[in-house]
C-alpha cells in the first residue's frame, strides 16, 4: 500500500495542525512496515526539518517531494490529481480540510483504487463569525463552507479531534446521515517532553500565570489581561502574566489594553518559542489559563496537565470534554469569573493539589501513539483491509 500524506500544512511556525501532521508522520511508518509513505511539501527547508525531526533518513519506505504549488492554488487543484495517479497512491490523507477535489469525484461509483481521508479539526469560522476578522477565512465564509462540504462529500472518511468538533461539524454543515457517518473523533496526543519539573527544582519568587496560543479575538486574550489586572488588585502580591504564541500585528488589542492598564512591567508577550522552551515555561508556571471561546481540542490544556500545572479554562468548545474534571471552568468572556477562578486556584492549596493530580491522570488519556494507531486502523478500514492481524 502507498499512503500519500499532505505535509504542506506544516508551517515554519508550528500550529496545532502542524504538530498533528508531524506526529502522524513520525509514527505511522512503524505501524505498517510493509506500506510505503510519500510526503508532499511545498518548502525544501521545511521538508528537511521534518525529515530530521521525525528520524526518516534511514527508512527507505518513506519518500517525499516538494511541490511547486501551494495548498490553495488553482494550479494545485489541476495538477495534484494527476500526480497522485502517477504515484499510484492507494490512500491520500490531508491533515486539514483542503483536498484535491478533482482526484475524488463526488458520487462516482468505482472511481478507482485511491481512497481519501481528511481531517477537519474544527469549524470555528462558521461558529464564531467575529473569530478573527482580519483573516482570509472570515472574508470568504461561503467559499470556506463550500470547501468543507465538498471535502466531506468526496472523502471516504473524515477525522476530527473531539466529539464536540464532530457534533459541531455535522450541525454547522447540515450533514445528512450518510455524510455524518463518515466522521470519526480521534483525540490528539501530547509530546513526552512535557513533564513535571524534576523534584526539588527551584521556582522563581514571582508566580507566573501562563497563556499559550494566538492573539485572535476569539482567544479572549484581552479578557485575560483584564482579569489579570483584577487578580492583582485581589491578591496584592507580585504576579506575572506570560503570553506565549506567535505575534500578530493584525490584532494589537491585548498589547493596547496591557499598556492602558499600566501592566507593561508585569505582562510579557514572549512570542513563539520551540517545544523545549515551552516545556520549561509550563514547568515554571503556577497556572495555565485558556479563556478561548472555542477549541476543537486544546493542546495547551493537556500539555500543562502533563507538566503538573493546574488549569483554568473557559467552557467554550471542546475544553470541558478534554479537561474533564481536571480544570476549573469559567463562562466565556467573563473577566470577573476568570479573575476569581485564578485566585481560587492560586490560594486554595487543596483545590490546587486536586487539579494537579487530576490533570496528571487526565493527560495520560492523550497519547500520540494511540492517535497514530487509531488513524492507521481507519486507513485499513477505508482500504478494505480489516483489522490488524494479531
Amino acid at each position: 500500500m502507498r499512503i500519500v500524506l499532505d505535509a504542506r500544512w506544516i508551517g515554519a511556525t508550528p500550529s496545532g495542525i502542524g504538530v498533528y501532521a508531524v506526529e502522524l508522520i513520525r509514527r505511522l511508518p512503524a505501524l505498517e512496515p510493509d506500506w510505503q509513505f510519500h510526503l508532499l511539501f511545498d518548502d525544501d527547508a521545511l521538508r528537511e526539518r521534518v525529515w530530521a525531526q521525525c528520524g526518516l533518513a534511514d527508512i527507505e519506505r518513506v519518500s517525499a517531494e516538494t511541490l511547486p504549488y501551494g495548498l490553495f492554488s488553482i494550479e494545485g487543484q489541476i495538477r495534484l490529481p494527476r500526480r497522485l495517479r502517477q504515484l499510484r497512491a492507494n490512500l491520500f490523507h490531508s491533515p486539514n480540510y483542503m483536498i484535491p477535489y478533482r482526484a475524488f469525484p463526488e458520487g462516482v461509483a468505482g472511481r478507482g483504487a485511491m481512497r481519501c481521508v481528511t481531517t477537519i479539526h474544527d469549524v470555528i469560522p462558521l461558529l464564531l463569525r467575529d473569530h478573527a476578522p482580519q483573516s482570509r477565512k472570515s472574508r470568504m465564509l461561503p467559499l470556506f463552507r463550500h470547501c468543507l462540504r465538498q471535502s466531506v462529500r468526496r472523502s471516504d472518511a473524515v477525522l476530527t479531534v473531539s466529539e464536540t468538533s464532530r457534533r459541531d461539524i455535522i450541525r454547522v454543515l447540515n450533514l445528512g446521515e450518510a455524510e455524518a457517518a463518515k466522521l470519526l473523533a480521534v483525540y490528539n496526543g501530547v509530546d513526552a517532553r512535557f513533564a513535571p519539573p524534576p523534584a526539588g527544582a527551584p521556582r522563581g519568587g514571582v508566580r507566573t500565570i501562563l497563556y499559550v496560543g494566538r492573539l485572535d479575538p476569539y482567544k479572549h486574550v484581552v479578557t485575560l489581561v483584564r482579569a489579570f489586572n483584577e487578580l492583582r488588585r485581589q491578591m496584592r502580591e507580585p504576579l506575572h502574566l506570560l503570553i506565549v504564541g506567535p505575534d500578530d500585528p493584525r490584532y494589537p488589542e491585548a498589547r493596547r489594553v496591557t499598556a492602558d492598564l499600566g501592566l507593561a512591567e508585569c505582562v510579557t508577550f514572549l512570542g513563539f518559542i520551540e517545544n523545549d522552551e515551552l516545556a520549561a515555561a509550563y514547568q515554571e508556571a503556577a497556572l495555565l489559563v485558556n479563556p478561548s471561546s472555542y477549541e476543537g481540542f486544546g493542546l495547551q490544556l493537556v500539555e500543562a496537565m502533563r507538566c503538573g500545572v493546574p488549569v483554568v479554562c473557559s467552557d467554550g468548545g471542546a475544553q470541558p470534554e478534554i479537561a474533564g474534571q481536571a480544570a476549573r471552568l469559567v463562562p466565556v468572556g467573563d473577566s470577573q469569573a476568570l479573575a476569581d477562578a485564578m485566585r481560587e486556584v492560586l490560594c486554595d492549596e487543596a483545590l490546587r493539589a486536586r487539579l494537579i493530580a487530576a490533570g496528571l491522570a487526565r493527560a495520560r488519556d492523550f497519547d500520540w501513539q494511540k492517535t497514530a494507531r487509531q488513524t492507521r486502523d481507519l486507513y485499513r478500514r477505508v482500504l478494505g483491509l480489516g483489522e490488524v492481524p494479531a
